[in-house]
């Protein structure tokens, strides 16, 4: 069985949560906020992430255009021999 509760005050979370895991047979308890998306469709949650993930890229963590062309001209030219 699944219960959803909608809570206005998420201050109450916290007390909701640990009154139900201590429920017999309690598998897990999750929150699902109501998300917001971008007009195609994208969660604004995943861009804030990947702008955070990007923040912390440095330039050792990065390759140049021509090398990540030319890894795709080799891994197409690996995938082609494979035929």
């Amino acid at each position: 069985m699944t219960v959803n509760i909608e809570l206005e005050n998420a201050e109450d979370f916290p007390f909701i949560k640990e009154l139900l895991e201590k429920l017999k047979g309690v598998k897990s308890v999750s929150v699902q906020e109501d998300e917001e998306f971008y007009e195609d469709g994208t969660p604004k949650w995943f861009i804030e992430r990947l702008a955070d993930y990007a923040d912390r890229l440095e330039e050792k963590d990065m390759i140049s255009e021509e090398e990540f062309f030319k890894y795709v001209d080799d891994q197409i030219c690996r995938l082609n021999s494979q035929k």
